[in-house]
């Protein structure tokens, strides 16, 4: 159940009365996987990737060490150069399988 929030009423079943600039609009609870993914399904595009960017900033939140990690990278690269792209799609299925 979401937490009580000024302004917010309980309607019964998770459903809130939310003030808003266009008067009243009711929201319900998600709480399950299922519900939240259902709710996903029904926001446009460009509305679930700043759910799925909110979603990956809370769960893997930037740390020094791995900012330090992506500095390194870029310091290796620009030193010894990269892996041409003929020889990633050669040798992918290898890789990721060591």
């Amino acid at each position: 159940m979401l937490p009580s929030f000024r302004g917010c009423e309980e309607q019964g079943h998770g459903a809130r009365r939310l003030p808003t600039s266009r008067g009243i609009r009711f929201i319900d609870a998600v709480s399950t996987v299922a519900e939240i993914e259902s709710a996903l399904e029904k926001l446009p595009v460009d509305k679930q990737r700043e759910v799925a960017a909110w979603l990956e900033a809370k769960l893997w939140p930037e740390t020094p060490a791995m900012l330090a990690a992506i500095d390194e990278a870029e310091r290796s690269l620009a030193e010894e150069g990269g892996v041409p792209i003929e020889d990633v799609r050669r040798n992918l299925s290898q890789w990721i399988t060591k």
